[in-house]
């Protein structure tokens, strides 16, 4: 039990210097807004070394590097959307003059199967 009245969490730690572990936290600490009483006692005492520990890390950024790789696609994905939407309703409403409604009905199509094709992926 933390200092606060809460029971404490166990949380993983993934810092270079700990890597993988695991140790009781005040339950409040990542909370916005809230104090807390900073309550940390290792669960474990193992202290992790030698090759399992650059493991870890190398893990750890791998995964960082890959998140940031996501969520760069997401927003591309996202904007391509709202492209598309656009688009599409520009063609709908007539907004168009012919020679760039031809654009625009060539463009929608490439970005539908540019799309189709991120979603299989991300499937």
């Amino acid at each position: 039990m933390c200092r606060c009245g809460l029971s404490a969490k166990i949380v993983t730690s993934w810092t270079d210097n700990n890597p993988g572990r695991k140790f009781f936290g005040c339950r409040l600490f990542k909370k916005r807004r809230t104090d807390h009483c900073n309550y940390f006692e290792w669960f474990d005492e193992g202290v992790v070394d030698g090759w399992p520990k650059e493991a870890l890390i190398q893990a750890r950024d791998e995964i960082i590097e890959k998140d940031k790789v996501i969520n760069q696609l997401t927003t591309q994905l996202m904007e391509l959307c709202l492209e598309l939407e656009k688009h599409e309703v520009e063609i709908s409403s007539g907004s168009e003059d012919e020679n760039n409604s031809v654009e625009s009905d060539h463009k929608v199509g490439w970005m539908k199967k540019i799309l189709g094709k991120m979603s299989i992926s991300n499937a």
